[in-house]
């Protein structure tokens, strides 16, 4: 009997141990998981800060005026980066805000871009329109001017060939 008290009561210990561990771990579990909603959040602002980042750099080539676009994608990389640091410290509230106003700012950055590209491609494509429409209109004004000039060359020229007298040479051997 005795023996079978032992195995109880070593039993009963193993299990109220492993169930201590298990209470202490608990915990980090949480925090783990916690952790790593932080981490997706972080990496989400960073995914929409890149994002931002192309748009601004395709409207940066084809023209359009990105100056403050790219001081708005510098606060929010200064965000970014003040996540990430709230986040190795272990401040998860700070590091969330910071994520979502690093994520909304490259939103309103890339938005922003998108509209700017649109419209300078929209301009360029009017300026287009009127380059060709003066191009066809300023061929046609010389086509025009050409063919009256050429009319009246050919008239002075022919008045000038009716002016001129015939000289028979009397010398020429036939």
């Amino acid at each position: 009997m005795k023996s079978l008290y032992r195995h109880f009561v070593k039993a009963a210990t193993l299990f109220l141990l492993v169930l201590m561990a298990f209470s202490l771990s608990l915990p980090s579990r949480l925090f783990f998981v916690k952790g790593s909603n932080e981490a997706s959040l972080i990496e989400e602002a960073e995914s929409k800060l890149h994002v931002a980042f192309e748009a601004v750099l395709e409207a940066e080539s084809v023209g359009a005026n990105v100056s403050g676009l790219i001081a708005r994608l510098n606060e929010a990389g200064e965000l970014l980066a003040e996540a990430e640091i709230a986040d190795k410290i272990g401040s998860f509230s700070e590091a969330v805000s910071k994520a979502e106003q690093c994520s909304v700012l490259a939103d309103g950055v890339m938005d922003e871009a998108i509209t700017l590209k649109g419209e300078v491609l929209a301009g360029a494509q009017i300026a287009f329109w009127q380059d060709l429409t003066v191009t066809a209109m300023g061929s046609a004004v010389f086509l025009v001017a050409m063919f009256f000039v050429w009319g009246w060359f050919k008239r002075a020229y022919a008045k000038k060939l009716l002016r001129m007298k015939l000289e028979v040479a009397s010398d020429v051997e036939a």
